[in-house]
């Protein structure tokens, strides 16, 4: 599994290393490797219209791009920009884009991963916990189970 950031900042090393699930690709598509399943990847954009609008971005490039057909998205995971509720636009953009891909996790501001060298340090807030506990389901899924 891949996290790919919809912008810089979205919190893909983040959340690869307190998940302990997959790999952080940054901002970049995982290459299709010719013969291997498909890669399977989980956007991430923060709670900000511009986040909103960056993963909307992504989710059309994925939509139109043949040779990203091989690439399976599990879902979009969107970050709180801060502790206050996102914005009005933010949280309509992001309501919409719940309807393009297959899930939608939310993940909480965590002021204390600002002062942190390693977030693993701090333990897994329970909003974490949860996206870890989907993925792990969906992940360990059999390809041929309806889900």
């Amino acid at each position: 599994m891949w996290w790919v950031g919809c912008h810089g900042g979205a919190g893909t090393t983040t959340l690869a290393a307190v998940t302990g699930l997959g790999v952080d690709a940054g901002a970049g598509w995982p290459t299709p490797i010719q013969g291997w399943p498909a890669a399977q990847v989980v956007l991430v954009c923060r709670a900000t219209a511009g986040g909103a609008l960056a993963a909307t971005g992504v989710v059309e490039q994925w939509r139109r791009q043949p040779v990203l057909a091989e690439t399976k998205i599990l879902g979009l995971v969107t970050v709180a920009a801060s502790a206050r509720k996102p914005p009005r636009r933010a949280a309509e953009r992001l309501q919409m884009l719940a309807g393009w891909v297959p899930a939608r996790w939310r993940v909480g501001w965590v002021e204390e991963y600002l002062a942190a060298d390693d977030p693993r340090e701090l333990g897994v807030p329970p909003d974490v916990a949860t996206l870890r506990h989907a993925l792990d389901r969906t992940l360990s899924r059999p390809a041929d189970i309806p889900k």
